[in-house]
């Protein structure tokens, strides 16, 4: 397995994560003329949460193998954690709970900062689509996807 610190690495760590999330909190000055920080902001929302389903995802694929091939039911509380996907769960569960910090200190950032685009606006609402959880909400998520499409075809 990759060590999770390792920033040679082309996987997504949590240096490059809070590195990343801590941009966000200078100055939008920095971005260049032009550009929307609303877009950039929301771009990182979206990448956190992708990361985020990634590592859950990681973590059902290491728990059924667990389950089918060493009786992950019947173990002792000390014995997952002394077999490797142990440990694997463990870094995914610390990545995981990084990714929590970062959406925690995102999401007022996320809030304040006002679309300059289009594409900054339609950044926003897929950051957005990602807080309204369909399975917890599908009225609100089908009404949120509708006035995003309606937006994208209003100002084509």
């Amino acid at each position: 397995m990759p060590d999770p610190n390792d920033a040679s690495s082309s996987r997504p760590n949590r240096r490059r994560l809070l590195k990343g999330v801590t941009a966000f909190a200078l100055p939008f000055s920095d971005l260049g003329p032009g550009s929307d920080p609303a877009l950039a902001v929301a771009k990182q929302w979206c990448w956190l949460e992708a990361e985020r389903r990634r590592l859950i995802i990681q973590w059902q694929d290491v728990e059924t193998g667990l389950s089918a091939n060493r009786n992950w039911p019947k173990l002792t509380k000390s014995a997952p954690a002394a077999e490797p996907e142990g440990v694997q769960l463990r870094a995914i569960d610390d990545q995981l709970d990084e990714i929590d910090k970062l959406y925690d200190a995102l999401l007022p950032v996320l809030k304040k900062t006002s679309a300059t685009t289009r594409e900054g606006l339609f950044a926003r609402f897929e950051a957005l689509l990602h807080c309204v959880v369909q399975d917890e909400n599908p009225d609100a998520h089908a009404i949120l996807v509708s006035c995003l499409c309606d937006l994208k075809r209003l100002w084509q």
